[in-house]
């Protein structure tokens, strides 16, 4: 019987702790300053196809709804696209929130001033970093996949703008 315990207990402390990474990374703002402090969001692979997901439903709903209009005047579409963005995102934080999951509030931060941000302890993986907040009165989203194989801190630069 102690034979066994001690074989139980020698097991589970020679498993590999689960290996993690850290995301460090800036928002490349052009020309312009912060007005306040961007949210950035770390979406695992589920979160990540939630939010595509939940991006395409919205603008096929826009698209059926407003197609006349998106011929005459396509700056409309480019409005709705930009809301579907932020509706989908919005919705993803919230199931994010009510997950049970304990490192989900880890994964939901602001960035400082300069537009920086630090994620720790992220298991390996594929990821989704999405940013967004204002600059000067124009809402704006950066988007960017990232693979976490490493310990050794990756560095994103999040250049690519949600249109």
């Amino acid at each position: 019987m102690l034979s066994a315990l001690i074989l139980t207990a020698v097991l589970i402390f020679a498993q590999d702790p689960k290996q993690t990474g850290i995301i460090t990374g800036a928002v490349v703002i052009p020309q312009q300053e912060i007005s306040e402090p961007l949210q950035v969001i770390l979406l695992s692979p589920d979160y990540a196809d939630l939010w595509t997901s939940e991006v395409q439903k919205r603008l096929d709903r826009y698209w059926q709804q407003f197609q006349p209009t998106f011929r005459f005047r396509k700056e409309v579409f480019l409005e709705m696209s930009q809301r579907a963005h932020q509706e989908a995102t919005n919705y993803v934080v919230t199931r994010m929130r009510r997950a049970q999951e304990s490192n989900n509030s880890e994964l939901l931060m602001q960035t400082s001033r300069n537009g920086r941000f630090e994620f720790k302890n992220i298991p390996f993986g594929e990821y989704k970093v999405l940013a967004f907040g204002k600059i000067g009165d124009q809402d704006v989203m950066w988007h960017e996949f990232i693979d976490v194989r490493t310990p050794i801190p990756r560095f994103l630069e999040l250049k690519n703008r949600v249109p």
